[in-house]
């Protein structure tokens, strides 16, 4: 029981006006299923941007699990979004992989607003496969944030998605194999590797990487399907993704997202950054994908942002849902006019050939003003037509 969720209950149910004929959850799910909805959802990964908007600082709430989960559903209840995403930094990710008496000189915890930086935690190839090979979380991972910080906001929130009578689904993620591998060492790092090192090597710690993978999979079978969680992000590598290590090594992905699939029945893809055409492919190849969030185009690709709305929603017709607009960079530093008309284009280039969820390709800033965010929901409920 907790008493930050109680609160929102007791001043929510039974008192939200209706958005349209569908709940968030109905609509939501719709979409990814490409079945018609009544509007196009909205549901903006706003992660950190809650925290923000909520009045709190992130070295504020980087401690107190009410706050962050307060901040979430402080911003649900005042934007009504189709979708809560929970809050996640990048020490709930690694910190298991660090002890306690180093994590201080891991992280850095900036100004109010900003990301929570971290520094790798292996210079070499050999130094990240030791990592995986010791299994080192189970040594350190007993009193990092994913279990004094994480875990608990995830339940939190489940808590309020359940008592709400699963009104609107509260999405959580993990990062993929390739992602986790890219992560704990840096991505120019991997990069280097995937060019320079054996292959064979190579493979070998993607391969300890997908186990440890696997097996993050058991904690969110086990805490997150068990307690109502079902609508899950994966976090997908991109940024180390060229058409040779997609042949080479993206099958460790499959594995990830099948044995994801065969616990939830709503997956989203998350591919970072400017997508490569062959990654985009090979998304949507993936059977247990439901629903792709996808950012921009390959840097050499002179399309509009129609013109790659509409290619991506060609691609994915009858197999996945469409999920994108505006970019997390004109969320920031554009105008609301601007995010409006981004939406409007990614909507009416995309319906006509699959579903469509206004969801920008990466996480909103938290110096995304607020009135932006306000300008991307209020499109995807004007601009419905035919959803």
């Amino acid at each position: 029981m907790s008493e930050v969720v109680d609160r929102w209950v007791e001043a929510l149910q039974g008192k939200l006006a209706p958005i349209g004929t569908m709940t968030h959850w109905q609509r939501l799910e719709a979409a990814f299923h490409g079945r018609p909805s009544d509007l196009v959802p909205v549901a903006p990964e706003l992660d950190y941007w809650q925290i923000v908007y909520a009045g709190y600082t992130h070295p504020e709430i980087y401690n107190d699990v009410d706050k962050t989960t307060d901040a979430c559903l402080k911003t649900w209840a005042d934007l009504r979004t189709d979708a809560i995403w929970m809050y996640v930094d990048i020490s709930h990710q690694i910190e298991g992989f660090v002890p306690k008496e180093e994590r201080a000189e891991k992280f850095i915890l900036r100004g109010d607003k900003d990301y929570l930086l971290f520094k790798p935690l292996a210079h070499t190839l050999d130094e990240a496969i030791a990592l995986f090979e010791d299994r080192v979380w189970e040594k350190y991972g007993g009193d990092s944030r994913a279990v004094t910080h994480y875990t608990p906001h995830m339940l939190q929130l489940l808590e309020f998605q359940e008592k709400m009578g699963r009104q609107v689904p509260v999405i959580v993620g993990a990062a993929t194999p390739t992602n986790q591998a890219e992560t704990v060492v840096e991505v120019q790092e991997f990069v280097k590797w995937m060019i320079t090192e054996p292959e064979a090597k190579v493979r070998h710690f993607l391969e300890l990487c997908l186990q440890e993978r696997l097996e993050a999979l058991d904690f969110y079978r086990d805490f997150g399907y068990a307690n109502g969680l079902r609508f899950f992000c994966c976090f997908g590598g991109a940024r180390t993704w060229g058409p040779k290590q997609l042949a080479q090594f993206a099958d460790v992905d499959a594995r990830f997202v099948e044995k994801a699939a065969s616990i939830f029945p709503n997956v989203l893809w998350h591919i970072c950054g400017h997508n490569l055409p062959e990654a985009m492919q090979w998304v949507g190849a993936q059977e247990g994908i439901h629903a792709v969030q996808y950012d921009m185009p390959y840097y050499t690709q002179t399309l509009s942002w129609r013109e790659w709305c509409e290619s991506i929603a060609r691609l994915y017709a009858g197999k996945k849902c469409a999920c994108n607009a505006p970019t997390t960079q004109l969320a920031c530093y554009g105008t609301p006019a601007e995010v409006e008309v981004a939406a409007q284009e990614f909507i009416e280039a995309t319906l006509p050939h699959t579903t469509a969820v206004v969801m920008p390709g990466c996480e909103i800033d938290a110096y995304a003003p607020a009135e932006n965010v306000r300008a991307m929901i209020a499109a995807a409920r004007r601009y419905s037509g035919g959803a």
